[in-house]
């Protein structure tokens, strides 16, 4: 199972994957850590990542960037017409109201939707990972912004689909730099919470995010952010900045060349960067427009001045952030800050003025993302043991469900389901009194936030029928889930049947459009413990006693209700009938939608494969055509003739002059079939050189081989005396044939001159030498008979004297002490002997006497 973590940013992305050693983060093909997020179409494939930051110079209208900043949003959005007046590509407004992205592939125009662009992305990351594990990659975790609606998150997860990935979690960019700071600290506090704010200031966006550790765990206190406060605002000012000072100096105008102004904000990033480490920069661009080189400088004080309306912006997430966590500056012990953007000295010295302490730096500040991303997908695959930590996340928007009565003209009614702050995931339980098929609506409430809208789906419930004609009675399952995509999940029927007869009671009758909110059933995905009350609703044709003012009446419980006289307990049987629930969720793609957007990706893919053969083919044939005209000249000189030699030469200049003109762009076959020709001619001449070079050391094995067994056979060494004369003989004979058949070849061989065809070939050579070795090896390593074993003449034993057996001893014997103590000692060892063997036969209460 793979355990890959993806960052993706808006300018560029990250891909780190864990190890039993740890996390590690991936380098791309060209060896760099971080990939360009660009798509550049090509007239015959597309160019991804690395290739197509390379391409898009050459071709800007073509060459897709910043594509998190179109995905999932209406195209009449404020701020994505502000973006697209930025982009050299061609944006247009669908007929769903979202974007699409015209380009000109394979010789014609055709549309893509920022998902269909994103999956391409994930697709070249997915390969980078695959490249690196040497396996096949499907489950990871993604890292997205804080601020992504419902149907961003969605389109994310089409994407990946697309991209045949399947993500494990969707997780916060703050959520995994928080991951990725606290799962290594040893020294977090058991009892007092240690507060820690994250600034991550990246290319277009900055979030910040205040974060609550204790042994083991995180609790996320606060979410804030500005969508559009980045790193690229300030490559935006300082672009303005030389647009106007090149239209004046230099009377050009870059905004009429989308090449130019393309190579303006490159140049004016890469002085960004140079300002943050100098207190002054050059910028020089040669023929930037009209042949015109230009050249500007500018110092940090006069950068900061031109940037002050974006800096003004910073201070606002920070407040919010604090405000909403509860807590001062002082409660907040360490800043840390992220993201590519935050590297800009007056970020950092506002940021310092705010929370009155300098910000730390104790984490990568590009690849914390990714790597929060792949520990939490350790975390959730079981193919690694990752050391206890709890995540507590929670969700950055109030979401409630809203509804109609029953009753005709009635105000549809609403209740915040998940407040701001949920836990993720969770799940709760609703109940509905319905006689027939009724939608809920889900939506955003008080998000503070204008690009956000406010409906996010629409889910049918029915149809059903309840068995005795009543208002049925149905429990909803709504869920949050790990991605922060809200779903209704199921809708239950619930009927009673009463079976023992129990005593009249005057209940209050229930509303038709009550609503109550239980507690979720277990549920391991649920973090919260909530029973919410709904307000009554005035529905006299019911007869319902229902608050006038719409307030919340807290003696309406949906279990026991108070009566006038006490209910004995009865035995109920509950059916459960499960209801159909049809979704529409507004900007989704549909399933047959998503197929069709699979197969594309494959086919283009596939186009791209085949182009990649083919480019990998054409190189072949050029880089045969340099090397063997260059081995002519040098190498092969002597092994051709000169006749040979100009034609072959000539040949190949035919093909390098094909190569350029008619055969620039041929299919794969055709380079195939061209460098098969050009190696008909070209091997034979290889052959015999290669034959030249290899064929003495295959002549010196063969002359060891038959002087080594010729010496064994004519040696009087003992090792080889068992070996019968006529055996010796037949190695000798079979030595000389090899002898004589080699100086045959050899004479025949140095008759030839170097540019014809060997006679003696380095494989006969070989072939040779194992026959003769395969002869004379078993003769020669016979190993010597195995001497006779003679046998000893029997030994007759000298006679023994004749002992009697012992006479049992009376106890008075015993007792008296060992007879034969005091015997003389010349045959100690027989005696010592056979007096152990006497103590040991003899009975236990004898042992004290014998000692």
């Amino acid at each position: 199972m793979s355990v890959v973590g993806f960052d993706l940013g808006n300018e560029s992305c990250i891909v780190a994957v864990a190890r039993q050693r740890g996390i590690d983060v991936v380098l791309n093909e060209e060896s760099k850590r971080e990939t360009p997020a660009i798509v550049c179409f090509g007239d015959k494939q597309r160019f991804i990542g690395t290739a197509g930051a390379a391409s898009s110079t050459m071709n800007p209208k073509n060459s897709i960037s910043q594509i998190k900043r179109l995905l999932g949003r209406k195209f009449s959005d404020p701020e994505l017409q502000s973006d697209l007046s930025s982009f050299p590509f061609r944006v247009t407004e669908g007929p769903d109201g979202f974007p699409l992205v015209h380009v000109r592939f394979l010789g014609e125009e055709r549309t893509f939707t920022p998902t269909q662009l994103l999956a391409m992305v994930l697709s070249n990351l997915k390969g980078i990972a695959e490249g690196n594990l040497n396996a096949a990659v499907v489950d990871c975790c993604i890292g997205i912004p804080v601020y992504f609606s419902d149907l961003q998150r969605r389109a994310v997860l089409d994407a990946a689909t697309i991209a045949g990935l399947r993500p494990l979690r969707l997780f916060h960019e703050t959520t995994a730099t928080a991951l990725a700071y606290g799962i290594y600290k040893t020294d977090l506090p058991e009892q007092d919470q240690l507060n820690v704010a994250f600034v991550d200031v990246g290319h277009a966006s900055m979030q910040v995010s205040i974060v609550g550790y204790k042994k083991g765990q995180l609790k996320m206190l606060s979410h804030a952010y500005d969508r559009s406060l980045g790193g690229r605002d300030f490559d935006e000012a300082l672009f303005k900045h030389f647009a106007a000072k090149f239209k004046e100096e230099y009377k050009i105008d870059v905004y009429q060349n989308a090449r130019a102004c393309l190579r303006l904000r490159v140049a004016c990033e890469k002085l960004k960067k140079v300002l943050s480490a100098n207190p002054e920069a050059p910028l020089n661009i040669e023929c930037l427009m009209d042949e015109k080189d230009v050249r500007g400088f500018i110092k940090r004080e006069e950068f900061e001045q031109i940037s002050a309306p974006v800096l003004e912006r910073v201070k606002g997430p920070l407040e919010k952030a604090l405000s909403e966590a509860g807590l001062t500056t002082e409660n907040v012990h360490f800043v840390e800050v992220v993201g590519s953007g935050s590297r800009v000295p007056a970020i950092i010295k506002i940021i310092t003025e705010f929370f009155g302490k300098e910000p730390r730096r104790t984490m990568n500040a590009s690849e914390c993302v990714a790597r929060g991303c792949a520990l939490q997908c350790a975390m959730l695959s079981p193919t690694f043991k990752v050391r206890e930590f709890q995540v507590n996340d929670g969700f950055p928007f109030s979401i409630a469900l809203s509804w109609k009565p029953d009753s005709q003209n009635s105000t549809p009614q609403q209740t915040v389901v998940f407040p701001k702050g949920n836990a993720i995931p969770s799940a709760k339980v609703l109940t509905f009194f319905r006689s027939s098929t009724f939608e809920v609506d889900v939506l955003y409430v008080d998000t503070g936030d204008s690009q956000i809208p406010q409906k996010i789906s629409t889910y049918t419930i029915g149809p059903f029928q309840h068995s005795k004609g009543e208002k049925a009675k149905l429990k909803v399952k709504v869920r949050l889930n790990i991605h922060g995509i809200v779903t209704v999940d199921s809708a239950t029927m619930l009927e009673e049947d009463v079976e023992v007869p129990v005593s009249s009671v005057n209940e209050v009758p229930k509303d038709a459009t009550k609503m109550d909110t239980d507690d979720a059933p277990s549920d391991p995905s649920s973090g919260t413990d909530v029973n919410m009350q709904e307000p009554k609703s005035a529905d006299t044709a019911e007869g319902a006693s229902a608050s006038e003012n719409g307030t919340q009446d807290p003696e309406e419980k949906s279990v026991p209700m108070e009566t006038d006289t006490k209910v004995e307990p009865s035995k109920k049987k509950v059916k459960k009938t499960t209801v159909p629930v049809h979704e529409l969720v507004y900007g989704a793609l549909l399933a047959a939608e998503l197929e069709k957007a699979v197969e594309k990706e494959y086919e283009m893919a596939l186009q791209d494969r085949v182009m990649e053969e083919t480019k990998e083919k054409k190189n072949a044939v050029e880089a045969y055509v340099y090397d063997m005209r260059n081995k002519l000249y040098d190498k092969y000189n002597d092994f051709v003739t000169p006749e040979e030699k100009e034609g072959l030469i000539a040949t190949l200049q035919e093909v390098e002059d094909w190569l350029y003109e008619d055969g620039e762009d041929e299919t794969k076959g055709v380079y195939i079939a061209k460098l098969e020709e050009l190696k008909k001619i070209g091997d034979p001449i290889e052959a015999r050189y290669k034959e030249w070079t290899e064929r003495g050391s295959a002549v010196e094995q063969l002359v060891y081989c038959i002087h080594s067994f010729r010496e064994a056979a004519l040696s009087n060494d003992q090792k080889f005396e068992h070996i019968d004369l006529s055996e010796k003989q037949k190695v000798i004979n079979e030595c000389s044939e090899a002898e004589n058949w080699l100086r045959e070849k050899q004479q025949q061989q140095d008759a030839l001159p170097k540019h014809a065809n060997p006679v003696l070939l380095v494989l006969d050579l070989k072939k040779k030498a194992e026959t003769l070795d395969r002869f004379c090896k078993p003769i020669m390593t016979k190993p010597k008979p195995a001497p006779k074993a003679q046998t000893p003449p029997p030994q007759t034993p000298p006679p023994q004297p004749e002992t009697q057996a012992p006479e049992p001893q009376t106890p008075e014997q015993q007792q008296n002490g060992a007879s034969g103590a005091g015997e003389p000692a010349s045959e100690g060892g027989a005696q010592e002997a056979s007096g152990e063997q006497m103590d040991m036969d003899k009975p236990d209460n004898s042992t004290e006497a014998s000692a």
